[in-house]
């Protein structure tokens, strides 16, 4: 079996060289590539029906898909190449039907032969070009829609972020995108929701699997968690979280990303993993508790911002060791009182330890002094 796209290659390099063309050139060349066009689709499915070795067939069906994809490329660069200079009213003009009959062709054996054609293939940009505007389209509808729900502005860029058509590179993702686009919008309006985890859910359902969606969907549960002022409801936070993935369905299985990890199951390990940590910490607390030391409180002489600060020293400098300051809030409020509070809720720690006042500083370096000339003095 020879090579078949000869005619249409020697056509395109005479086009980048020709300088003088006959009178009626336009129309017979535009009557040649017409007739190659159909010796074509004549040839292709007489080589479908004559070759009984599938693979044989899809191997060289596949090559000729590459070789025009590579050819179109060339000629749409060419095009734009020879649009910028006068004079070449002809030529581009040439150069824009063969690129027509190119793209009918390869859109041509692409629905003809689904089962054979390479759908992970790159796709022709002058193809991508043709379905841009389509899409772009859809992806306003969507961003209008979250934008009338209040989304914020955070979101907003997310979703153009994670469905940015400069992504798509096969006939596989051109597929996706045209599909998911439209599916995304559908449900965001049948839903009606200004919940955020509740549009990331939308998201996983149609198989989006972008990095930063994984990472905005992380940020936005530990943040949910963070917010609950007790183990317990943590707890409960986390399982509600895991119940909402477990019944989560994604349509078809399909991908966004076919090479990238699945999301929705990025996220489920994360969940099981926090729930792994609040209940090692609930039995920890559980058998402290019973050894009668959780219950104990101490009254300080700092104020509830001076004693977040002396703690929040203390974490930087390693000599407390926690991964996460929300830790540090906890066990402020429930094992220490002020001669100001005899209570201190987690809220209240945890707005002093972001907040440092000067007259709060002097106060911790003058008892940090003291303790280091008490040591000096007696040790």
């Amino acid at each position: 079996m020879n090579y078949q796209f000869t005619f249409f290659e020697e056509h395109f390099q005479s086009l980048q060289t020709k300088t003088s063309f006959a009178k009626n050139y336009t129309v017979e060349s535009k009557k040649n590539l017409e007739r190659e066009y159909a010796r074509l689709i004549r040839f292709f499915k007489d080589i479908a029906i004559d070759l009984n070795n599938r693979e044989k067939v899809k191997t060289y069906f596949n090559f000729h898909q590459q070789n025009i994809t590579l050819l179109m490329d060339k000629v749409s660069a060419e095009i734009s190449e020879q649009g910028a200079k006068t004079n070449k009213k002809i030529i581009v003009g040439s150069l824009e039907i063969l690129l027509d009959k190119l793209e009918s062709l390869i859109n041509w054996m692409r629905e003809i032969f689904p089962g054979i054609f390479d759908h992970k293939g790159k796709v022709p940009k002058r193809i991508i070009y043709s379905e841009e505007s389509g899409i772009k389209e859809v992806l306003s509808l969507i961003l209008d829609e979250l934008q009338q729900r209040c989304f914020t502005k955070e979101v907003l860029e997310l979703t153009s972020a994670i469905l940015d058509v400069g992504q798509i590179v096969s006939f596989r993702d051109l597929g996706f995108w045209k599909s998911s686009f439209r599916e995304i919008h559908r449900k965001i309006i049948e839903t009606n929701s200004t919940n955020e985890f509740g549009l990331v859910k939308i998201f996983l359902e149609n198989g989006i699997n972008h990095s930063q969606l994984y990472n905005h969907a992380k940020l936005l549960i530990s943040k949910e968690i963070e917010n609950k002022t007790t183990l317990g409801e943590q707890i409960s936070s986390v399982c509600l979280f895991r119940k909402e993935m477990r019944v989560l369905f994604i349509q078809d299985h399909k991908l966004q990303f076919e090479n990238s990890p699945d999301v929705k199951r990025a996220i489920k390990r994360f969940l099981r993993e926090e729930l792994l940590l609040l209940r090692a910490m609930e039995f920890v607390n559980h058998e402290v508790e019973e050894a009668g030391i959780m219950n104990a409180n101490y009254k300080v002489s700092f104020s509830v911002k001076q004693l977040a600060f002396f703690v929040h020293l203390q974490m930087e400098t390693g000599i407390i060791i926690w991964q996460r300051a929300k830790f540090a809030h906890q066990y402020i409020a429930r094992h220490f009182s002020t001669v100001e509070r005899e209570s201190i809720s987690e809220k209240s720690a945890r707005n002093a330890h972001y907040n440092h006042a000067s007259e709060d500083i002097k106060k911790v370096i003058a008892k940090l002094s003291e303790m280091l000339a008490l040591a000096q003095e007696r040790y």
